[in-house]
C-alpha cells in the first residue's frame, strides 16, 4: 500500500502529506474501508516522520501532542485573541479551521557558564563646577570596576520552563506568529506518534463544514543541526541576561559592561514532536493573516489587527489637547496647527495602523528567507547522537526542580573571587541582600526539612545530619551582622 502511493504520485517522505489526506477521505468515503483508511493515515505517519527516505527525524523517535479540546473552544479563543482591548478589531468568525500537527524540535541541555571578563557600574551623584556658566552643578556619573573572573554557573534549560527551546521545525508558517503555541503546558501530554491521532470527531452537532475537515500533518524541513544552532543562539542570550542580572544584584550595581562568556553546553537532546494546532485565516488587504491556537491547552499566537477609525479617533483627540495646551506649532496660526499639529498625525497614525499587518508580514517573510538561505550551510543530518525521542517523564521531573529552584541558588562559584567561598548564602538559598527576616524564615523551613529526627534510614540520616549542620552553621553566621560582614569582606566566619 505504501509502495503504491509513493510510485502514483512521485513522491518522497513528508512532501505528499495533503494529496494522501484527501486521497484517504476519498476511499474512505467511497468502500467505507476502516483498513483501508487506517493504512493510509499510518502512510501519512511514516511520510511525516521521513521513514520513507525524504528526510526528516527516524519514525520511532517522533512524539506528539493529542488534541485536547473541541473545535468551538478554539474558535471562543481565537474571538478572545482579537477581540479583547479597545483597539482591537472584533472578528466574530474566520470559518472552521484547519487541523495540522506543526512539527517541532524541543532542545534541552545542561549549560555551564563561566564569567571571562566584566565591569559593572554604579550611579553616583556627584557636584562639579562648570567652566562656562563658573557654577557648580550637580550631575550624574558612572564609577566602574572590572568584577573577578572565573564566576561559574550550572543550570539545566528545560523546554516546559523555556519556549525559546521549542523551535518549529518547518518553513511553511512564520515562526514569530507559530511560537505564541508553546507557552502553556503541553509538552506534559505528549505520546507516541500514531495514526489515531489524526482521527477526529464527527462533531455532528455542527455544520457540515467543520465535519468535513481532515487532519493534516506538516513534515519537518529544518534539520536538527540547524534547531541546535537556534537553540545555542537562544541559550547565550538568556545567559547574558542572567548574568547580568546576578551582577547587579550580587554587586549592587546600576550597569555593567564589556560582559564576556564562555558558554558550554552538554547532555544535549533535540527531540521531534508534533504539536496539534487549529489555524484560522482572516482575509486582510489581500493578504491572509493566521493564528495559531494549540489543540491542546488553548495558547495561541497569530498577527492582530487593529481598528484604525478608533485609533484615528484618539488621536485627533489628543493632538488636540497638546495643540491646546501648548499653543499650537508656532506656525501658520491656527491653520497651521490643525493640519500640521492635528490633521497630519492623526493620517500617518491611523495608515500605520491600517497597514501594519502587511508590514510585519512583510518583515517575517524577509527573515524567513535569511533562515532559509542560513540553513543551507548546515550539515544536512538527520539523526545524530544527540536526538533522541521526547521524555515527557523526565523532563517534567526537572521542570518541578526548575520551578522549585531559583535560578542563582544552584550556581557554583569559584574559589577566585567568590562572594560565597563557604556556601553559607548557597545553603539556606538567599542572597547577600537578604535581611535577617528572610534568613530566619530559610533557616526554619530548611531545619524542618532536613532535621535528622525525620529519616529512620541510617545512610538519609548521616545525609540530613550533615546538611542540618550546614544549614546551622551558615545561620550562626548568617543572623549574627557583624559575623556577616566579617564573612563578607574575608570570607572567614
Amino acid at each position: 500500500m505504501n509502495s503504491e502511493f509513493s510510485q502514483i504520485f512521485g513522491l518522497r517522505g513528508g512532501t505528499i502529506i495533503y494529496n494522501l489526506n484527501m486521497i484517504g477521505y476519498t476511499y474512505f468515503v467511497r468502500s467505507r474501508s476502516l483498513s483501508l483508511w487506517r493504512q493510509c493515515r499510518r502512510f501519512q505517519v511514516s511520510a511525516a516522520a521521513g521513514s520513507k527516505g525524504g528526510g526528516g527525524p527516524k519514525e520511532e523517535k517522533v512524539r506528539a501532542i493529542p488534541f485536547r479540546h473541541h473545535v468551538k473552544a478554539a474558535e471562543k479563543t481565537f474571538e478572545q485573541y482579537h477581540g479583547h482591548g479597545f483597539f482591537s478589531v472584533r472578528v466574530s468568525s474566520a470559518g472552521p479551521p484547519e487541523e495540522i500537527f506543526l512539527p517541532f524540535w524541543v532542545a534541552s541541555a545542561t549549560v555551564h557558564t563561566e564569567v571571562v571578563q566584566a565591569q559593572i557600574g554604579r550611579n553616583v551623584m556627584r557636584t562639579r563646577m562648570n567652566p562656562s556658566t563658573r557654577r557648580k552643578e550637580t550631575v550624574w556619573e558612572t564609577d566602574w570596576a572590572w568584577v573577578p573572573a572565573g564566576q561559574q554557573f550550572t543550570r539545566d534549560y528545560i523546554p516546559l520552563g523555556h519556549p525559546g527551546l521549542q523551535i518549529y521545525a518547518s518553513h511553511k508558517y512564520r515562526r514569530g506568529f507559530v511560537n505564541g503555541m508553546c507557552t502553556g503546558q503541553a509538552l506534559e501530554d505528549t505520546t507516541k506518534f500514531s495514526y489515531e491521532l489524526l482521527d477526529r470527531p464527527s462533531y455532528r452537532e455542527l455544520d457540515r463544514a467543520y465535519q468535513t475537515i481532515n487532519r493534516k500533518v506538516d513534515p519537518f524541513t529544518i534539520f536538527p543541526t540547524t534547531a541546535l544552532r537556534l537553540a545555542t543562539s537562544y541559550i547565550k542570550s538568556q545567559e547574558e541576561t542572567y548574568v547580568d542580572e546576578y551582577l547587579k544584584k550580587t554587586y549592587a550595581a546600576d550597569q555593567t559592561r564589556f560582559l564576556k562568556l564562555n558558554v558550554t553546553l552538554e547532555n544535549v537532546k533535540l527531540s521531534p514532536v508534533y504539536y496539534p494546532a487549529y489555524i484560522y485565516t482572516v482575509h486582510y488587504l489581500g493578504r491572509n493573516l493566521r493564528t495559531f491556537i494549540n489543540g491542546n491547552d488553548l495558547t495561541v499566537g497569530g498577527l492582530k489587527v487593529y481598528n484604525w477609525e478608533r485609533v484615528a479617533a484618539v488621536s485627533a483627540l489628543g493632538m488636540a489637547g497638546v495643540m491646546t495646551a501648548t499653543g499650537g506649532v508656532g506656525w501658520g496660526g491656527m491653520s497651521g496647527s490643525l493640519w500640521l499639529g492635528i490633521v497630519l498625525p492623526t493620517v500617518v497614525t491611523s495608515l500605520f495602523t491600517m497597514y501594519y499587518p502587511l508590514l510585519s508580514l512583510r518583515v517575517r517573510d524577509w527573515m524567513r528567507q535569511r533562515e532559509i538561505a542560513r540553513q543551507a550551510h548546515d550539515p544536512h543530518m538527520w539523526d545524530t547522537d544527540w536526538t533522541a525521542a521526547y521524555d515527557a517523564f523526565e523532563d517534567e521531573k526537572r521542570y518541578r526542580t526548575w520551578r522549585a529552584e531559583s535560578e542563582y541558588s544552584r550556581s557554583s562559584q569559584s574559589a577566585a573571587g567568590t562572594q560565597d567561598p563557604k556556601g553559607y548564602y548557597r545553603a539556606l538559598g538567599i542572597d547577600r541582600q537578604a535581611t535577617t527576616a528572610d534568613i530566619q524564615a530559610a533557616f526554619r523551613g530548611l531545619a524542618m526539612k532536613h532535621h535528622p529526627d525525620r529519616y529512620a534510614d541510617a545512610g538519609e540520616k548521616a545525609k540530613a545530619t550533615e546538611r542540618f549542620q550546614l544549614i546551622s552553621a551558615a545561620y550562626s553566621v548568617l543572623r549574627d551582622p557583624k559575623k556577616r560582614k566579617r564573612y563578607d569582606q574575608t570570607g572567614q566566619s
